[in-house]
């Protein structure tokens, strides 16, 4: 299984060869991230894709919330919360 940098580093690769895959995903991340790389993205899963520019930098703080049940189930069994996001280039 790819990790989390190489599946990033494919995603870049795309976004600087192919400017209508760069505009759909600042439009429309899950609808971009789900066609070009035929995955399943859940309804209530949100993908939010920021665009730098040399006077602005963006701090991507972590979630300040409980888990719930379902999510420490996940985290007993050693699997990763998201994870089906991170599947979909194996």
């Amino acid at each position: 299984m790819e990790t989390r940098d190489s599946l990033l580093e494919k995603l870049m690769a795309k976004v600087e060869e192919d400017k209508d895959f760069r505009d759909q995903l600042l439009t429309n991340p899950n609808s971009a991230l789900q066609e070009a790389f035929d995955i399943k993205i859940p309804e209530d899963f949100n993908v939010v894709v920021h665009e730098e520019d040399s006077r602005t930098a963006h701090l991507v703080l972590p979630a300040f919330a409980e888990l719930t049940d379902a999510q420490l189930q996940h985290v007993a069994g050693g699997s990763c919360i998201g994870k089906e996001i991170w599947d979909w280039a194996t």
